[in-house]
């Protein structure tokens, strides 16, 4: 069986259309493949593209004769636990870093791009193997609110015209318009408002930066719009973050109003921040005039 999975803390949105719409393709081309995980599920992954109902397996026992495609990550300290690093034969990744590792591994199996989503990659492969035309519209569908998410509804700087063009055939296909996109984040944000601690303990990276003496907690949630949960909710975000570290910062991905904010009590987090962003605190908030993704926060950070 060629088991296609991805991360081991968490599958969102991406990687579970990745491995949804993948998993289809090789099937189509006459293998036996199932999409597989054992990593919780985050809130991306909304009720209305779990209703879809395509076939993703969250109990799978794996055996010694699987082989493992790999999809939204390309660390293998990071690879779901189900996965054994010497029997993967592919990696479709859109987070640098691993390139070197896996072309000595695998070669051309390795397909490693910095774009806005790793649906992007999955979707060229469907081009590749000329059978566009035969993807089920559930794959269409969650490989469409993939690149929402991973682009922030193409506002993020690591969007790409690949990107689009991939975004502009799935809709299509579907046949999914702008509502649909409003309802896709609006579900979004009423499964992170509905416990909104977890949602943030689910999506946090700890890392280090010059320019910090401790290691930063990075919270992020993406949400259609901020406004309520700025009003109500900045208390339950500081108290989450700054339970797991004194140095903390959150970003609010506001997509209908086009902006991220940006919460920490922090003073020297505040300070590196607007040094690298050039925006300003206004106790413990901040507003960019535009979207920021948290991995374009964490390349400016680290460069």
């Amino acid at each position: 069986m060629i088991i296609v999975t991805s991360g081991a803390k968490y599958i969102d949105i991406d990687a579970y259309a990745c491995c949804v719409a993948y998993a289809e393709l090789l099937r189509l081309q006459g293998m036996n493949a199932q999409a597989a995980s054992s990593a919780v599920w985050n809130e991306s992954i909304t009720q209305s593209m779990t209703n879809l109902n395509a076939p993703f397996r969250t109990n799978y026992q794996t055996n010694n004769r699987d082989t493992y495609v790999i999809m939204d990550v390309s660390d293998p300290s990071k690879f779901d636990n189900i996965v054994a690093v010497d029997r993967v034969t592919d990696v479709l990744d859109h987070h640098p870093g691993f390139e070197d590792f896996w072309k000595e591994r695998i070669g051309n199996k390795s397909k490693i791009d910095f774009i806005g989503a790793a649906a992007t990659l999955v979707y060229e492969e469907w081009v590749k193997a000329g059978k566009t035309e035969d993807m089920s519209l559930a794959s269409a569908e969650l490989l469409a609110a993939a690149l929402l998410d991973n682009t922030l509804n193409f506002g993020a700087g690591v969007t790409t015209e690949r990107d689009r063009a991939a975004y502009k055939f799935l809709t299509d296909h579907a046949s999914l318009d702008d509502k649909w996109v409003a309802r896709y984040f609006t579900d979004c944000q009423r499964a992170i408002v509905a416990d909104l601690c977890l949602a943030l303990k689910n999506d946090t990276k700890f890392l280090q930066f010059p320019g910090l003496n401790e290691e930063l907690c990075f919270g992020q949630v993406v949400i259609w719009n901020a406004d309520s949960i700025i009003s109500s909710k900045l208390a339950v975000i500081s108290d989450t973050l700054s339970s797991m570290r004194g140095c903390w910062l959150a970003n609010l991905v506001s997509i209908s109003n086009g902006r991220s904010y940006f919460l920490s009590d922090n003073t020297e987090v505040q300070n590196w921040l607007t040094g690298i962003l050039d925006i300003t605190f206004e106790g413990t908030l901040a507003n960019a005039d535009k979207l920021w993704l948290r991995k374009e926060i964490m390349m400016k950070g680290l460069a």
